[in-house]
């Protein structure tokens, strides 16, 4: 236990309170509906990420003056980027039939491997129970530029729907992920109500360069399972169906299968410009005594995984206000 650490559970924030350009402590909603407020003594950090975070400052005043009039809250703060920039991974998957029944199975076949894996599990830690899932991976330049612009992951099973979706039989996947969209999206407000989710709008897919990089992420992925290393598993195409090998077509595809990757950033963008929701210390502009630490700061989308970014993000905001109340 810790004395300067209190944890709410069950509890939602509605808005960060405000006096005279200065966030003075937040108001929250309890498990019961009950509205409380909390007052600080120094600052109030949000980390709610790139959906929440810019939510709760909209709910605050603190946005887009037109947008926040039409949904009947007052605009304290004109920030106009406040939920622009949307940024996202978007994914797409390759699969194959494997005949060699090599894989990571939904069939009866595979009762007597899971049952030795089991074993193998809990007597040693080892074996495909043991395995995150995702066997390999690479960073690969499919468009031509001077970095990889694609990042790949295999698994040795059948992967629909984040795994939501089961899939009969024995098959491998591919992850095509698309690193630097140059798409932009946007999030803003259903209503003033704080329980109302958000509108979200990725915009995936808008600006003609995702789409083509995906494309050949594709294309790069068929070559893998169509290679000599995969020809004692290959057992036909999956998805996409093996009729499916023009450009237009392929491109169709995408739009109906491709899904997030779960990395949403820069709804608040950090910045030395007066446009910037924050600045570079992650103080947001035009009031005092508030922050912002997790990945809606981003500018711009990193190539990779936004898990370990938002973690050193939390560091530099903790070493910030160190310094500042020093």
């Amino acid at each position: 236990e810790r004395k300067n650490l209190s944890i709410l559970t069950g509890a939602m924030v509605s808005r960060v309170l405000i006096e005279k350009e200065r966030a003075v402590g937040v108001e929250y909603i309890d498990a019961s509906g009950t509205s409380h407020m909390l007052r600080v003594k120094r600052e109030v950090v949000l980390a709610g990420g790139a959906i929440n975070s810019p939510q709760l400052l909209m709910l605050s005043g603190i946005g887009d003056r037109d947008h926040l009039q039409s949904v009947g809250i007052d605009c304290l703060v004109h920030s106009p980027e406040v939920g622009r920039n949307l940024q996202d991974h978007l994914d797409m998957t390759i699969s194959i039939h494997d005949r060699s029944r090599q894989s990571i199975g939904f069939s009866p076949y595979f009762v007597p491997r899971l049952l030795r894996a089991f074993y193998d599990y809990f007597r040693y830690r080892r074996g495909f129970l043991a395995s995150n899932a995702a066997e390999a991976g690479a960073f690969v330049n499919v468009g031509g530029g001077s970095r990889p612009d694609v990042q790949l992951h295999f698994l040795p099973t059948f992967l629909r729907d984040h795994g939501r979706q089961l899939t009969p039989g024995f098959g491998c996947t591919i992850h095509v992920c698309q690193l630097r969209p140059k798409s932009r999206g946007w999030i803003r407000l259903a209503d003033n109500n704080p329980g109302s989710a958000p509108l979200i709008n990725p915009c995936y897919l808008s600006d003609d360069d995702d789409l083509r990089i995906l494309r050949e992420g594709v294309k790069l992925a068929r070559r893998v399972f169509h290679t000599k290393a995969f020809a004692r598993a290959y057992g036909g195409d999956d998805l996409p169906a093996s009729n499916v090998v023009t450009d237009a077509q392929i491109d169709a595809d995408i739009r109906q299968r491709a899904e997030s990757i779960y990395h949403p950033v820069g709804t608040c963008r950090m910045g030395e410009d007066n446009l910037s929701v924050v600045d570079s210390r992650l103080r947001v502009r035009g009031v005092s005594g508030l922050r912002v630490a997790d990945a809606s700061v981003m500018p711009i989308l990193i190539s990779g995984n936004t898990n370990a970014p938002s973690m050193m993000i939390g560091e530099k905001a903790a070493g910030c206000i160190i310094q500042d109340s020093a």
